[in-house]
């Protein structure tokens, strides 16, 4: 998957470590889809633990658990707003919205929306204004259309994909088509579609992921459940890890791990990555429900 890979460095560009950053960054405020105890921990931005869901407890032994699927987790108009942290840092915020129900083909669809914006200190070294928008079928619940606008620096990106599910073709803004199968997702998507599926405690989910030219399976681990404390409130959580089997932008890499509400809503309020540059945090500080 490519966010920001042909970035290149120019006059007043930051250390690299504010690139990788922001790389991270880009990856969990645009949703991949992606943890325990019963104590309530408060968010530790500026933590580097060397397992960044150390917290997360699984059922007891013998013990099986699997949460629900839920028939509508988010609506219309669901807007949530996140502080963006690095080593004890505001970088900025980072927002997913479902701005309309509209139609698309005839059927009627989501707009989802992730955007990720750093704040004026950042944005002094490497201003970032990054956009993803994912037009997603309601009643299939797969993706029709993807586009991301990326500023990063000096550099300006926009590209697009448009699925076409009767030739199962990806079409790409060069004109290029690539195979794809049936109800795929993508990057965006892929996160809104784990909110409707059933989650075992402790097993996991797949289904067909497609970035970067390619299809491929996106196996979405759920690790256990958490407590945790943010400034738009507490919530106990279910916790998810997203893995590309065939690798990706996080073989070798790093991690992301996201904390889900384990009520129906199934809204993200705490997203953290480990990555070679440290841990960024993701942190829910405001939220408003669809209608």
């Amino acid at each position: 998957m490519s966010f920001g890979g042909n970035c290149r460095r120019t006059a007043g560009a930051p250390p690299a470590r504010f690139r990788a950053a922001w790389l991270a960054l880009i990856v969990l405020a645009l949703g991949l889809p992606a943890a325990g105890s019963g104590q309530n921990v408060p968010v530790d931005a500026g933590a580097d633990s060397s397992d960044i869901a150390a917290s997360v407890t699984l059922p007891a032994s013998g013990q099986q658990e699997v949460l629900p699927a839920v028939s509508e987790p988010f609506r219309a108009g669901e807007s949530l707003r996140f502080s963006v942290q690095y080593g004890g840092i505001r970088a900025g915020a980072a927002y997913l919205e479902v701005p309309q129900l509209t139609d698309w083909k005839g059927s009627p669809a989501y707009t989802l929306v992730a955007r990720a914006e750093s704040n004026s200190f950042v944005s002094h070294f490497y201003k970032v204004r990054n956009r993803i928008e994912s037009v997603w079928d309601k009643r299939g619940r797969f993706s029709w259309r993807y586009s991301e606008t990326r500023r990063e620096g000096g550099n300006k990106v926009h590209d697009q994909i448009v699925f076409d599910h009767e030739r199962h073709e990806a079409l790409y803004h060069n004109g290029r088509a690539y195979p794809i199968p049936p109800q795929v997702q993508d990057a965006l998507s892929s996160f809104y579609y784990t909110r409707f599926q059933a989650l075992p405690i402790g097993g996991s989910l797949v289904f067909d992921y497609h970035a970067s030219h390619k299809s491929q399976p996106l196996e979405v681990r759920v690790l256990g459940r958490d407590r945790v404390t943010t400034p738009a409130g507490a919530f106990n959580c279910v916790v998810i890890e997203p893995v590309l089997r065939a690798g990706g932008i996080f073989k070798n890499k790093g991690r992301l791990v996201i904390w889900l509400t384990d009520d129906e809503r199934r809204m993200p309020v705490l997203m953290r990555s480990k990555v070679a540059i440290g841990s960024i945090s993701v942190v829910l500080e405001e939220a408003h429900a669809g209608t």
